[in-house]
């Protein structure tokens, strides 16, 4: 059995993580979960995650246990690792590191089954150095992606510049596509439209359409999104609308946002200087001098929004108010001062959904709820 499980680190990924575990975050052309089940495809697999999330992850993985006690032997992998090597799920007990960061471990003997327990058991295991990658920060898999794209398309195609494209992929006749600096997949039912560019290393997911815009080196789009304007080297979790002209640079765009024509981030400071992060009441060096923003789920901006490097703008905000943007606008806010009203939000998010013929689960509308009641600053859900 394999244990996927969210560490203590999972507050780092906020705003991402509202409405989701780590590991079903897109990173390259697959999630974090999608990457760990392709290596061990006939493995029974445990998802350990936050309990407000149990009942939407099992809603979404029913081939999955969710919170489940585990039987050993089990081998735990942490929910923002990357392995570059396949561990055997028997051995012995061991702890498993790459550049100092926990991988996961094996167990042969389980004391506990519950998460709580996991960091008194690692202290008593012998360390072993895997080839594996561990993320520790959201901005860390923006940076990464391009890299990301290029390891997992080699291993689709012969030649390392080239594109791949599914039957029903459809690319009009003007479109450019340029693979010199990595390949470019095309999923099924998606469409570039005329006179769009892509650069590769690039993925574009099932149903998005690339209408007139210019892709650089490094995106991941999930299903369904809408792209135009510029894009640089970030991620869209799926079901995002950027349809309209602006740039979104270095960033990591989550599901069911709306980018309101002309919406722009920065992705370098004019100092040059590394970009720091707001994060759980603190500012981090990220130590990165292209970094644009992170968008949570519903969130939508205004016509000719201006967002600065480092900048969090929190799940289901709607942000209309003139000028820069602050570097951290909280969830469910409604302009600088406003609250969305609890009696809209779902009524919302279904009009939304629905442009997507997709109907939210109860399972989705009580954990958007649960998010809402939690408290409407970064400080409050990250720190719980």
């Amino acid at each position: 059995m394999l244990c996927i499980y969210e560490d203590e680190n999972w507050g780092n990924f906020y705003p991402l993580v509202h409405l989701r575990p780590v590991f079903d975050l897109r990173f390259g052309c697959r999630t974090l979960l999608e990457k760990i089940r392709r290596r061990y495809p006939k493995e029974e697999f445990n998802l350990w995650v936050r309990e407000e999330l149990a009942e939407l992850v099992q809603e979404q993985h029913p081939d999955c246990l969710v919170n489940q006690p585990v039987v050993p032997p089990v081998l735990f992998i942490s929910a923002g690792a990357v392995l570059d090597e396949k561990l055997p799920v028997s051995g012995p007990e061991e702890l498993f590191v790459a550049q100092k960061r926990v991988v996961g471990f094996r167990l042969n003997q389980v004391r506990s089954w519950k998460p709580g327990f996991l960091g008194r058991i690692q202290l008593g295991l012998p360390e072993r150095e895997i080839k594996a990658r561990v993320y520790a920060y959201i901005w860390e898999l923006v940076n990464d992606n391009p890299q990301e794209i290029n390891q997992e398309l080699q291993r689709l195609c012969r030649r390392t510049t080239s594109v791949i494209r599914a039957r029903s992929a459809r690319v009009h006749k003007s479109a450019v596509i340029l693979t010199e600096n990595g390949p470019v997949y095309l999923d099924a039912n998606s469409t570039v439209r005329a006179f769009s560019l892509i650069e590769g290393p690039c993925y574009v997911g099932p149903g998005t359409v690339i209408d007139r815009a210019t892709v650089r080196p490094g995106c991941s789009f999930g299903p369904e999104c809408r792209i135009g304007g510029e894009v640089e080297c970030s991620i869209f979790q799926g079901y995002a609308n950027k349809h309209h002209e602006g740039f979104i640079g270095h960033s990591y765009i989550g599901e069911w946002v709306n980018l309101g024509a002309l919406t722009t981030c920065s992705d370098l400071k004019n100092n040059y200087q590394p970009v720091r992060v707001a994060l759980k009441n603190r500012l981090i060096d990220t130590g990165l001098l292209k970094l644009g923003c992170f968008i949570g789920d519903h969130v939508k901006t205004a016509i000719n929004t201006l967002i600065p490097t480092g900048a969090i703008i929190s799940t289901f905000a709607n942000w209309f108010e003139p000028g820069i943007t602050p570097r951290q606008v909280v969830p469910f806010a409604w302009g600088k001062n406003g609250r969305w009203r609890r009696e809209e939000i779902l009524a919302c998010a279904r009009r939304v959904m629905a442009r997507r013929k997709i109907t939210p689960s109860p399972a989705y509308e009580k954990l958007l709820l649960r998010v809402f009641e939690l408290g409407w600053t970064d400080e409050s859900f990250t720190r719980r």
